[in-house]
This record gives C-alpha cells, sequence and structure tokens, in this order.
C-alpha cells in the first residue's frame, strides 16, 4: 500500500466508509482494548461515532512489503455526553487530541492487523 493509498484510507475513515479496507479476521489493537474480527471493529466504530467525531491528521506515512507505519493526530470531539469512552469520560463539546504510532500488517491488499500506541507528549 502507497502512502496515497493509506491517505484515501485516512479519508474514507473520516467519512465512516473504512471496511473495505480490513480482512475478515482483523485484529484492531487500540491502546486500552482489542478487537478481533471485521464486524467487532464495525460495531465498536458505530457506537464510537454516535458520540465522538474523530479526524485524524497523518504526519508521516512509511510503507515497505506488507507493513505500514503510521504518524498521525487523532481529535476526538465530543458531540455527546461519553462516560463510557475508552480513553476517558468526555462531556459534548469538549476535545481530547492523542498522537499515536500505528502499525498496519497488509494481507491482499486490506489491513489485517492494526496495533495503536499512544506517543507521550514531551515535557519541555
Amino acid at each position: 500500500m502507497t502512502a496515497n493509498e493509506f491517505l484515501e484510507y485516512i479519508h474514507y475513515f473520516s467519512s465512516q466508509k473504512y471496511d473495505d479496507y480490513y480482512t475478515d479476521d482483523i485484529i484492531l489493537q487500540l491502546p486500552t482494548k482489542d478487537l478481533v474480527g471485521k464486524q467487532a471493529v464495525k460495531d465498536f466504530y458505530a457506537n464510537m461515532n454516535q458520540y465522538i467525531q474523530e479526524t485524524i491528521r497523518v504526519r508521516k506515512v512509511l510503507s515497505e512489503g506488507d507493513t505500514l507505519i503510521a504518524h498521525v493526530v487523532s481529535d476526538f470531539y465530543c458531540i455527546r455526553d461519553w462516560e463510557e469512552f475508552i480513553v476517558k469520560p468526555m462531556k459534548k463539546g469538549e476535545m481530547h487530541r492523542h498522537e499515536l504510532l500505528v502499525l498496519y500488517k497488509i494481507r491482499d491488499g486490506k489491513f489485517c492487523s492494526i496495533r495503536a500506541g499512544r506517543l507521550k507528549p514531551f515535557n519541555h
């Protein structure tokens, strides 16, 4: 997958039209939760999208063979109070930002594994 193809995926992800990019047996490892299978990933994001609007900004993409690494910033805008959000409880109107490194494994042109890790902010 090229950097441009990845940016297209991010566009579709932000538009909530992303499941064509996942294998049926995808494993998604978030910093606080693991999801197994395309349906589990779809259900998780369908629920999240009722409360949170996520915007992803890509800082860097490196791709080689079946592996892609992305440095991204995710902004979570709360559109409805959500005490159970896996990042932190949020109230409508709040915004929370995370900087992440995400490791993608690719099989047959689709993501079969996604592992996301938060980066700590620099202490200047």
